[in-house]
């Protein structure tokens, strides 16, 4: 029963169902609407509180105390939820996030079909993350992370670190090159007798903002260990004052293709964003194809 019941919720998890050979694969859904939307080409970005998901050493070029809050509309309804917050400090910026999905309630029943109250399922994972730079190039940025899974009366808890780098090369036309180790660690106590290993994978990524065009583009590339190569492109153009558009294509959802008219926007994903003052509200559609579409808000807030 347990066995079943863990391969049902696996089975509503978009990642999961691009690779079955890796636990804890919630790790691998983009959070926030503006990253999202460039189909999370997010490693060599910075500036950005969302950074603490991405690669932490982002986190060390943001200014000023930072947060935002984002709301996944998952297939089949799941909620997912991110909030992150960024203090800088004089010897380098501390980060806190906390990562939320809830899967709703499921009907229990016994071998004769006969209702037996409900059960819950969620994941949740918490950051803190710490970034410094060294030098006027060179940013350097770590996370530890506390990772859990509930299901019914079961849970597993993890722990792991992600290390990142942010260089800003003058050299080479100010391209920013980031990249760094995710998902390090290990399953403390686990569902069953077997221990799932978490999603380590190994990123790199280029980014720039064209000097005679309003656009920036972001290219990533992601080695998952234990399963294959994800490839990531993104841009975000600066419409007028205030107002950014985002584009991006990720090889994860143009693997969905199943030969259906949908599979013309597998793995695309498209946003807006609306910048004023203090504030920014985002929105980001995530494709992939016949299996659904994501669809994420975001609202962000310097203080």
């Amino acid at each position: 029963m347990k066995k079943a019941l863990l391969l049902f919720v696996a089975l509503l998890t978009p990642s999961v169902l691009f690779s079955q050979t890796i636990g804890y694969a919630f790790l691998r859904t983009p959070v926030g609407a503006r990253p999202a939307a460039m189909a999370g080409s997010f490693v060599a970005m910075s500036e950005d509180p969302h950074c603490i998901y991405y690669n932490p050493a982002g986190v060390g070029n943001i200014q000023n105390r930072t947060a935002t809050f984002g709301y996944l509309n998952h297939i089949l309804d799941i909620q997912s939820f991110f909030g992150a917050y960024v203090m800088p400090h004089s010897k380098g910026a501390y980060g806190l996030a906390v990562q939320y999905t809830s899967y709703g309630d499921f009907k229990r029943t016994n071998e004769f079909g006969q209702e037996q109250g409900s059960f819950g399922a969620s994941n949740l994972v918490a950051y803190l993350s710490y970034a410094q730079q060294r030098g006027k190039n060179f940013t350097l940025g770590a996370n530890l992370k506390y990772i859990r899974s509930e299901l019914e009366n079961f849970s597993s808890d993890a722990f792991a670190v992600d290390l990142g780098f942010i260089y800003h090369s003058p050299l080479f036309g100010n391209f920013d090159f980031g990249g760094g180790l995710f998902n390090a660690g290990s399953v403390i106590s686990a569902f069953d007798v077997t221990k799932e290993r978490l999603p380590l994978n190994a990123q790199i990524g280029v980014s720039k903002k064209l000097e005679h065009l309003p656009l920036r583009y972001s290219l990533a590339l992601i080695n998952y260990f234990d399963d294959n190569l994800v490839f990531r492109a993104g841009g975000e153009m600066n419409l007028a004052t205030g107002l950014f558009l985002r584009l991006g294509y990720d090889t994860i959802g143009g693997d969905q293709k199943v030969g259906t008219d949908s599979d013309r926007f597998a793995g695309l994903s498209l946003g807006l964003g609306l910048e004023h003052q203090r504030y920014k509200i985002d929105y980001g559609i995530s494709s992939f194809g016949e299996v659904g579409s994501l669809n994420r808000f975001s609202i962000g807030m310097k203080f």
